[in-house]
C-alpha cells in the first residue's frame, strides 16, 4: 500500500491527558495524526492483520525546525493504528527518512 499525505508532517509530542488540548504542538499533533487517518480512510485502506514493515518518507519543505526521526515515525504509526492495521504492534520493522 502507498498513501501520501498533504502537508508539512508534524512530530509526535509528549503529552499530558491536562496539556492534550492546551499545548499548541500537543494540538497541532493530534489534528495532523487525524488528518493522516482520514487520508487512509478517503484511500479505502483496509487493515492488514499480518506484520508490516512500514517505510516512511518525510518530505519537510519551508522553514521551522526539523524533527527527529522517531517522532516522525510514531506520528504515521499512531495516525494509521487500527485503520491500516489492527494494532501497532503488527509493525515488525519501520523505517523513517527525512
Amino acid at each position: 500500500m502507498r498513501l501520501t499525505i498533504p502537508g508539512r508532517p508534524v512530530p509526535a509530542v509528549r503529552m499530558t491527558q491536562r496539556s492534550k488540548y492546551k499545548s499548541k504542538y500537543a494540538i497541532k499533533y493530534l489534528a495532523y495524526k487525524e488528518q493522516i487517518g482520514w487520508e487512509a480512510k478517503a484511500a479505502k485502506i483496509e487493515p492488514v492483520k499480518h506484520r508490516v514493515h512500514v517505510v516512511a518518507k518525510a518530505y519537510l519543505i519551508g522553514g521551522g525546525q526539523e524533527p527527529d526521526v522517531d517522532n516522525l515515525g510514531k506520528a504515521f504509526l499512531d495516525g494509521l493504528n487500527k485503520i491500516a492495521w489492527e494494532d501497532d504492534k503488527q509493525v515488525m520493522k519501520l523505517t523513517v527518512e527525512k
